[in-house]
């Protein structure tokens, strides 16, 4: 299957603070080419930025969409940071033209860099991985094993996980 990787960097690839340099290559990427065959992938991989998610503003969200809208792909997974993935998601969902939401778009991050000890993130690349090989239609977000729509999640700033908009408002 073919898979087009578009990086925007988040702890998923080490970048813990907004302050951190930005890392020279992409963990995503290289951990996805060393299982490449056993997830039966031929990957295209584009650095659009490499930022802690908490920097990201709208301008480079506007870069990510002219990278996608860019793409003949019907297969895109985009590395984010977890702090603001459901913006991204959202500003993606209403910013990209109807072809390009004919595809299926999945953002995934990790709580944990990969390669470090405990890391989330290889489960979540596999994750995104097999929602990518069913193909949703649109943008997702893919965290703690499930499709999330960026407009009906948040992530809980005293767990750190992600869980349903609703949720969020009963518990404050």
């Amino acid at each position: 299957m073919r898979i087009v990787i578009l990086e925007t960097g988040g702890t998923i690839n080490g970048i813990l603070d907004p302050a951190d340099p930005p890392p020279i290559e992409s963990r995503v990427v290289a951990w996805l080419q060393e299982q490449a065959q056993s997830l039966d992938l031929q990957l295209e991989a584009t650095i659009v930025m490499m930022k802690d998610s908490r920097a990201i503003e709208d301008a480079d969200r506007a870069a990510l969409a002219a990278a996608i809208e860019s793409l003949q792909a019907d297969r895109i997974l985009i590395s984010h940071g977890t702090y603001t993935m459901p913006a991204t998601g959202s500003y993606l969902r209403q910013h990209l033209s109807p072809r390009a939401q004919r595809g299926s778009i999945v953002l995934v991050g990790s709580m944990i860099p990969l390669g470090e000890a405990g890391s989330d993130a290889p489960t979540a690349l596999e994750f995104a991985v097999r929602s990518l090989q069913q193909q949703p239609v649109g943008v997702w977000i893919a965290m703690q094993q499930q499709l999330w729509h960026p407009d009906k999640v948040v992530k809980d700033s005293v767990s750190g996980k992600y869980i349903e908009h609703h949720q969020a408002q009963l518990q404050q």
